[in-house]
């Protein structure tokens, strides 16, 4: 369903649909809540997202193109494969607990304060993006790239399968636990006992 004017949505709980209401030009949907929802490889072009909640959704392979994501979270859901680099600039600020966002690229975003909780990473691409300050909490970042990408005081204590070139990235006053030195340390082939 599309109309030829631009729609806004306050407030709403969006319950186990599968496709969303779009305006011809802009929808805004602020303080919304997505339970449940299938939005997999769903175009979102036109789209304004603020301080809204995805929980228990399918968003794989959506694409944020031009959408703007403003203190969006995302809980319990799957987001395999989106490329967050192509959402708007401006205010980008998305949070995560208990997703799947294997093979998710991060190209040049900054999204400092991010938070990343319990939850897969996989092969995530975080190249020239800027985490300053950013949790990493229980989240397994196997292959994930981390290149020229500002980690600056990035809580990593509880992530673990990560490799991060400490000479390619800034990680001033990151905090890393004992047990995940090895992570920093894999490009000298150095073993950590």
């Amino acid at each position: 369903m599309a109309s030829n004017e631009e729609l806004f949505f306050t407030q709403q709980l969006f319950q186990q649909i599968n496709q969303l209401e779009k305006g011809t030009r802009i929808t805004t949907f602020e303080g919304c809540s997505f339970k449940n929802c299938d939005f997999s490889q769903e175009n979102f072009k036109g789209c304004n997202f603020i301080n809204c909640e995805f929980d228990a959704c399918n968003l794989s392979m959506v694409k944020f193109k031009d959408v703007a994501l403003d203190g969006v979270t995302f809980k319990h859901s799957k987001l395999i494969g989106v490329d967050f680099s192509i959402a708007k600039d401006f205010l980008f600020s998305v949070h995560f607990s208990d997703c799947i966002l294997d093979y998710a690229t991060f190209v040049k975003k900054k999204n400092k304060r991010a938070k990343f909780i319990n939850f897969a990473l996989k092969g995530a691409d975080f190249s020239g993006a800027d985490l300053t300050l950013s949790v990493f909490s229980r989240c397994d970042l196997s292959g994930a790239v981390f290149g020229r990408t500002m980690l600056a005081q990035v809580d990593f204590s509880e992530a673990y399968n990560f490799s991060i070139d400490p000479e390619l990235n800034n990680l001033r006053k990151a905090i890393f636990s004992q047990a995940s030195l090895s992570g920093l340390l894999h490009k000298y082939d150095i073993v950590v006992v």
